[in-house]
């Protein structure tokens, strides 16, 4: 008897969860280079849309990958810029907390005396609306066949 209250409960409360959005939504993390100039600049976010405020940065040089070449934090607005000094791949890597990390490799070229980092493609990691329905009709599915076993297998004791 308890059950069939708990149930819809649990439906109406998950559904609410799922529909209110970034509340229930884990989210990734991305980059985007922002301006042509020697010195290499990049905004750093999570898929929400928010940036990722004074995360840990480092940069590894191409062909050390054991000591950063600079270390530092981002801005309010997820911002960081540095100055490469040779051509080659270079390592990013952003720590977002909690487990958020973003690592992505940047190939530095020399034209005209100057560094210059190719433009990196936007990469956000939104989920669609379609994954966000598919996984909670999944959830509600789940939680009505866990009650579903655990009502048989109260009725076999």
């Amino acid at each position: 008897m308890l059950l069939k209250k708990i149930i819809p409960a649990v439906i109406i409360l998950t559904a609410g969860i799922i529909c209110s959005g970034n509340i229930a939504c884990a989210h990734g993390v991305s980059y985007e280079m922002l301006k042509d100039s020697p010195a290499v600049t990049f905004k750093s976010g999570f898929s929400s849309g928010e940036p990722i405020s004074y995360g840990e940065v480092l940069i590894y040089a191409p062909g050390n990958d054991e000591v950063e070449f600079q270390n530092g934090r981002t801005d309010q607005n997820g911002v960081f810029s540095f100055l490469p000094d040779r051509p080659g791949t270079w390592k990013v890597e952003v720590e977002g907390g909690l487990g958020h990390k973003l690592s992505f490799d940047l190939n530095v070229a020399e034209s005209n005396g100057k560094m210059n980092a190719e433009k990196a493609k936007k990469n956000p990691l939104q989920a669609s609306k379609a994954i966000k329905v598919m996984l909670g009709i999944s959830l509600i599915f789940n939680l009505c066949l866990a009650a579903f076993c655990l009502r048989k297998s109260k009725k076999v004791t």
